[in-house]
């Protein structure tokens, strides 16, 4: 997005004050993002950089230390145009660090509102430790706490914060905690029944479950649906729907 034809970045140098040295010791890909937006804050950019952002009819930003409150409406309610925005600072050390609000207001004009994460987890069972506060499992490096032998990642694990390559790096440092429990001979190496035992499990509560060939079936008539309309494809929104076409 730096180099998006026709716009500018904005970013407040501020906002990066101190971070050179904290991501040092931070992944690659977190490191490798932040290292961007540094430069792209901190530094004047070169001759032909400068004229090509002084030239840009679109300008976009990250505003940093700011949580939305309120969409606020135009005069006649009918549209919105703005959006109230609370200051924050960070607390805390490592993973304990939260922002918390400052009291300060901002207000962001605009005429048009996108909520982009708007994802929280939900408990899956009552033997498994949950903050609903948080909206994550309780985790040590994706050792669910006080449950020996389950583990967690992404984002019920670190809550809903990062892009696709974020999780996948994620969900391997968990399943390394996993193979260094295993070698260290702290989880059970019995045989398990696996699918079998889940089944039956299903089954005897009358839940029948969408399999893999199900989700085939789904596929192949969202693309059916889409060449009508010369798209790749056309999502199935209705779970009600996707259950009838399948004869559940």
């Amino acid at each position: 997005m730096i180099q998006l034809p026709g716009a500018r970045p904005i970013l407040d140098p501020a906002d990066f004050l101190g971070l050179q040295d904290k991501i040092k010791e931070v992944p690659r890909p977190r490191k490798r993002l932040t290292e961007l937006l540094l430069r792209t804050a901190t530094e004047k950019p070169g001759p032909e950089e400068a004229a090509r952002r002084a030239s840009a009819s679109r300008a976009w930003g990250l505003r940093f230390f700011r949580s939305p409150q309120q969409v606020l409406p135009s005069p006649d309610g009918r549209r919105a145009a703005g959006v109230r925005l609370a200051v924050t600072r960070l607390e805390g050390v490592g993973e304990a660090t939260r922002a918390v609000p400052t009291g300060d207001m901002e207000d962001l004009p605009c005429g048009l509102v996108l909520s982009s994460v708007g994802y929280k987890s939900r408990p899956v069972d009552p033997s498994v430790p949950f903050d609903s506060k948080l909206g994550v499992i309780p985790n040590v490096e994706g050792r669910v706490m006080d449950v020996p032998g389950l583990y967690c990642s992404g984002w019920v694990k670190r809550g809903p914060t990062g892009v696709i390559a974020t999780t996948m790096t994620d969900s391997f440092l968990t399943g390394q905690m996993l193979l260094q429990d295993l070698k260290a001979g702290l989880l059970p190496s019995g045989p398990r029944p696996g699918y079998a035992a889940i089944q039956a499990l299903l089954s005897s509560r009358g839940v029948r479950p969408v399999s893999f060939s199900d989700w085939e079936k789904l596929d192949a008539e969202e693309v059916a649906r889409g060449q009508g309309t010369g798209k790749p494809r056309e999502k199935l929104v209705d779970p009600q729907e996707m259950l009838r076409l399948l004869g559940h």
